[in-house]
């Protein structure tokens, strides 16, 4: 895993894209499970309806994620979801 790649989402907010669903996470970090990379990280607010999930531990797998887009904190990706 590139060093760059790890530290691109360090204290960062992420919604991760595949080709059937986005992800959104925080506190991501990577972690390779049955020889496979995952990301790893919590559900941050305003994910999930009603925030169910909030705070849950998620992962996706690495070689699922088509794009990506970072914010830079778990507030600006609650308000870029609100202003959907």
């Amino acid at each position: 895993m590139d060093s760059n790649v790890i530290t691109l989402f360090d204290g960062k907010t992420v919604s991760f894209g595949t080709t059937d669903e986005t992800l959104a996470m925080k506190n991501i970090s990577f972690q390779e499970i049955r020889n496979k990379l995952f990301v790893i990280g919590e559900i941050p607010s305003g994910a999930t309806v009603n925030d169910l999930a909030i705070n849950r531990i998620c992962g996706i797998s690495w070689d699922s994620v088509n794009d990506f887009i970072i914010f830079e904190n778990e507030q600006e990706y609650y308000n870029w979801i609100e202003a959907c």
